[in-house]
């Protein structure tokens, strides 16, 4: 190296330690710098960007929960929230507390005590979730997203947010219908104003029930073409009217509610009560694990053999002409082993939901009060169901899944790298076979099929096998009812309690791992549930529905929700209050 350039260098690091003492380092500002910006960067995500809530009760259980216990049923080990709001908060109406003491297994249906688990449950709180905001400068809700808004009718109480958390299932300017369990949609009703179709003083007021005009003389016009469309399965056949509302896929999969898992089956009813998964119009031709408590099947035949789920549940109450006369509905009768001598009977897949069920001690009271697991709302039929399995398949065998509702039954049929659907029953022959290319052909394979918002669906490995059109079925109804339906909502013994659910094979079959779910059912707000109630939504709001239908107080009840009161999506389950598996994630 030269002498003029080590000349230089020397000058420049005899500059660099100039400007070190000139200004030296401050280790404290340098703390108190970084605390402000992230303060700063805190303030500007929760006032731009995003926000974390806590979930507080259970309106939109089961994708996301309130305050809870988890119980782990003591007959059959399926692990399962309770809702237990009333536990940790005073209930505002009575200023009571309602403490837990017994529970309601979703699966097998027992009814157990609290007392008697070990370890005790403990009250968990609600899952926390991240709300992305600004929602409308990002993009408007779309159908089924999970938003956060402000309680019109209270938007603080008490100088703190109501904030609340449901699903965004309808807009300004539709007509929205629900009818057993179902959304539907219409977007050709106009409702001028006037003295039939009134307007508030206050623009701000339109959110309000009186105006969703879902009542007297003001219905009139949304009921009469909802009768319409329904005559015609509701299809294009009425111009401009009803149509089912169908669910995304991830919605669809967070909706669904256990019926049954095979895999856990109660110790007390083997061999005391049949297995609810049998052979089925055949003979010896599927072999069982264990007859008493079959967990998995095996199948060597050249024909189509099948095995059949029955539901079985707690008796239905029997009601007299007058009760049903006066609109009244059944119950769910409960029952208990050993104590009671009957034992479950099979009837039709019901809406009971284990985090609504139990019973609760007030003790301001010193009283029992039983939950909503034995009142008529959990007793309604629910036709749309998910049935899947494992299934083991030899070279050139084949697997049928088939799901019933109402006079139709619907079928998968896989195997040979194909999928085919088909319809048997009275319009099986408008229907068709659509077919689509899947990899079931030699091998183990996780098989998932539904009939729900009557469009099919089906999933191999995961993954679905879109059919588009050709999957989705009108939903005329049974001109008949089924002697036994007394409360006349559309369910057909031989399919719908005999065999709502099948697994077919034919060739060299194992099938395990059997579950069957069901999809969320849309409750009335009041009154039989046959009857649709017909709600308008104002240009501007929001129809916002918990996934709990039948324990959530929304749209339904107190009016539709403004576009200024929406604070944003929940996009993420950060801190799940229920540690099932997989729950922390994006929602659905």
């Amino acid at each position: 190296m030269s002498s003029a350039a080590a000349t230089a260098d020397e000058a420049h690091d005899e500059k660099d330690e100039k400007d070190k003492k000139k200004h030296p380092r401050d280790p404290a500002r340098e703390v108190v710098e970084t605390v402000v910006f992230v303060v700063v960067l805190v303030l500007l995500l929760k006032l731009f960007i995003t926000e974390a809530f806590v979930i507080p009760t259970g309106s939109m259980a089961e994708t996301l929960y309130g305050y809870q216990k988890i119980i782990t049923c003591g007959k059959c080990s399926h692990q399962f929230p309770v809702n237990t709001h009333d536990e940790v908060e005073v209930n505002q109406n009575t200023k009571d507390k309602h403490f837990l003491v017994g529970y309601v297994c979703p699966n097998c249906r027992y009814q157990g005590d609290v007392t008697d688990l070990n370890p005790q449950p403990e009250n968990r709180t609600g899952d926390r979730v991240l709300v992305l905001k600004p929602l409308y400068h990002i993009r408007s809700p779309r159908r089924g997203d999970v938003v956060v808004f402000k309680y019109p009718m209270e938007p603080q109480k008490n100088h703190v947010a109501a904030n609340y958390i449901k699903r965004a299932m309808g807009f300004g300017g539709e007509t929205v219908a629900i009818y057993r369990g179902d959304l539907y949609v219409t977007m050709s009703l106009a409702y001028p104003d006037g003295e039939l179709y009134p307007r508030p003083v206050d623009a701000h007021d339109l959110w309000k029930h009186e105006y969703m005009y879902s009542s007297g003389q003001a219905s009139a016009q949304g009921q009469q073409l909802f009768g319409l469309s329904r005559e015609a399965g509701f299809t294009d056949r009425v111009p401009g009217g009803f149509r089912v509302v169908r669910k995304e896929e991830d919605q669809l999969l967070a909706d669904r509610r256990l019926v049954w898992d095979n895999d856990k089956q109660p110790r007390d009813l083997v061999g005391r009560v049949k297995p609810r998964w049998e052979e089925f119009g055949t003979a010896g031709r599927w072999n069982p694990d264990n007859r008493d408590q079959p967990r998995a099947f095996a199948h060597n035949g050249e024909s189509i053999d099948w095995l059949r789920y029955q539901h079985r549940t707690w008796k239905r109450e029997k009601l007299t002409e007058e009760q049903l006369n006066r609109g009244e509905k059944p119950r769910l009768l409960p029952w208990r082993w050993p104590e009671d001598s009957g034992e479950p009977v099979p009837g039709p897949v019901d809406n009971m939901l284990g985090y609504n069920s139990g019973t609760d001690w007030n003790k301001a009271q010193n009283r029992m009060n039983r939950r909503d697991d034995s009142g008529p709302e959990s007793a309604l039929w629910v036709g749309d169901l998910i049935l899947e399995c494992e299934a083991e398949v030899a070279g050139g065998a084949e697997v049928v899944l088939e799901l019933s509702r109402g006079p139709n039954r619907f079928q998968a049929k896989f195997g040979n790298g194909q999928v085919s659907l088909a319809r048997v029953g009275p319009k099986g022959a408008e229907f068709g076979n659509p077919s689509r290319p899947c990899k079931v052909t030699n091998g183990k394979y996780k098989l998932r099929f539904a009939n729900v918002d009557c469009r099919l669906w089906v999933w191999v490995d995961g993954k679905r096998i879109d059919f588009g059109a050709e999957a989705d079925s009108d939903t005329a109804e049974a001109t008949t009812t089924d002697a036994d339906d007394h409360a006349k909502e559309g369910w057909v013994r031989e399919n719908d309690i005999d065999q709502p659910a099948k697994i077919g094979a034919k060739g060299g079959v194992s099938v395990s791992a059997i579950k069957l779910h069901r999809d969320v059912y849309y409750t009335r707000n009041r009154g039989d549930q046959n009857v649709a109630d017909v709600y308008y939504v104002q240009p501007g709001h929001f129809l916002c529905l918990g996934d709990n239908s039948a324990q959530s107080s929304d749209s339904r009840s107190w009016g539709t929700v403004p576009e200024r009161l929406m604070l944003g999506k929940a996009v993420f389950v950060f801190w799940p209050g229920y540690p099932k598996p997989n729950r922390i994630g994006f929602i659905k």
